[in-house]
């Protein structure tokens, strides 16, 4: 592998003090396969006291000492460096109740979740893979690091995880791996909804999530009650659309799609701009949008972004007719469809002597005039308007 200089400074910081250190898991994963991994963890028999006294010259953070982790800032980059470490019991399914460290990089690897996260490099031994993670690479497979009912029972997340990079990578679940993921879903429970969501939509924006949504459903039902019907759309379709609109799609067959998604979203904790935006996008999934003009008012009525994941859910539903490319040609001729662009404003009603909450009904009713055609953008025709 070639590391970046930080990398190969830290790793030889190590060295230099007679502990071996690798990087280890994604980033091993993805340069096997090709790709410019995004970070680097590494992985050590250095203690986290050894580790602090080595780079006492530097600046370090507590990160996650107790488990063994230390992170070591260089050049202003953060870098992990984790305590070679064995796990202890799980008795909550989700977390070890004690971590002991070890001098051995094989009890380091057999604790991780998957053969293709057990990897790890360093220039002097090379690649260090006890459990074939190159080979089910090669068979583009997901196979749990020894017995998969144990490794899910320690932690439940590893079910979602397997989901995930299945679907991000293009993968098959083994088959052991994948009959222990189901038989012990219910133990998802244990995970909290921000871990949830976090994998769910990596899941969703993988290449392979259409295969795996299908295949796993009582798993995604689990996680997302919400989801009662789960009927997929057309395959072709939903991979060509984007995360956001590939969620919405999965919610758009529901009997109440908008109520199902926000109370799934809510559930799942997720950030109100995004729940906001997809409620409001299933709530006007039916409009009839056949024309500019049905495009017109809808612009005006809930914007253009809104506007345009309607046409997008629509158009992986086969439900409309309508490209995305209709609101920039709309927009680039001059519609009116925001409060902003009208030719008369609340001080224009002042002076005709419109009040209070009826200036803001008076300039929404007008814009929806304009929108439809029905009135022309000028302020003359506005006032006269107003006054029939």
């Amino acid at each position: 592998m070639n590391l970046p200089q930080n990398v190969e400074f830290l790793i030889s910081r190590l060295n230099a003090a007679s502990h071996r250190a690798d990087v280890v898991g994604g980033c091993v994963r993805d340069f096997l396969l090709g790709k410019e991994p995004n970070d680097y963890d590494i992985t050590t028999d250095a203690t986290p006291d050894e580790m602090r006294e080595i780079f006492s010259d530097m600046r370090t953070v507590d990160t996650g000492i107790k488990h063994g982790t230390l992170t070591v800032i260089c050049d202003s980059h953060p870098y992990e460096i984790t305590t070679y470490r064995v796990d202890g019991e799980y008795t909550d399914n989700r977390h070890p109740d004690s971590v002991s460290f070890t001098r051995r990089v094989s009890d380091d690897l057999a604790r991780r979740d998957f053969t293709v996260n057990a990897m790890c490099y360093n220039h002097t031994d090379g690649l260090t893979d006890l459990y074939f993670g190159r080979e089910d690479l090669e068979k583009r497979i997901i196979r749990a690091v020894g017995d998969p009912m144990l490794r899910f029972s320690e932690d439940a997340l590893r079910i979602l995880r397997a989901l995930r990079f299945a679907a991000t990578l293009d993968f098959e679940i083994e088959e052991n791996t994948s009959r222990a993921a189901i038989a012990l879903s219910k133990n998802l429970s244990s995970v909290s909804s921000e871990r949830i969501l976090v994998e769910w939509r990596k899941l969703v924006a993988g290449k392979a999530a259409y295969r795996i949504i299908e295949k796993y459903k009582s798993i995604i039902t689990l996680i997302i009650p919400s989801l009662e019907k789960l009927m997929l759309p057309d395959q072709e379709a939903f991979d060509s659309a984007t995360p956001v609109i590939r969620e919405l799609a999965l919610f758009a067959q529901e009997n109440s799609p908008a109520a199902a998604y926000a109370s799934a979203m809510r559930a799942l904790k997720s950030d109100n701009k995004s729940r906001d935006f997809g409620v409001t996008v299933l709530k006007n999934l039916d409009e009839s949008i056949k024309n500019e003009s049905e495009l017109g008012i809808l612009l005006s009525k809930i914007g253009e972004d809104h506007a345009r994941g309607i046409l997008m859910l629509q158009a992986v539903l086969k439900k409309g007719t309508l490209p995305t490319s209709a609101i920039d040609s709309l927009i680039k001729s001059g519609v009116c469809y925001k409060l902003s662009d009208l030719k008369l404003n609340g001080n224009d009603l002042l002076s005709l002597g419109i009040r209070g909450s009826e200036i803001g009904k008076t300039l929404s009713r007008l814009l929806h005039l304009v929108a439809s055609g029905q009135v022309k953008n000028e302020k003359d025709e506005l006032v006269a308007s107003i006054k029939r």
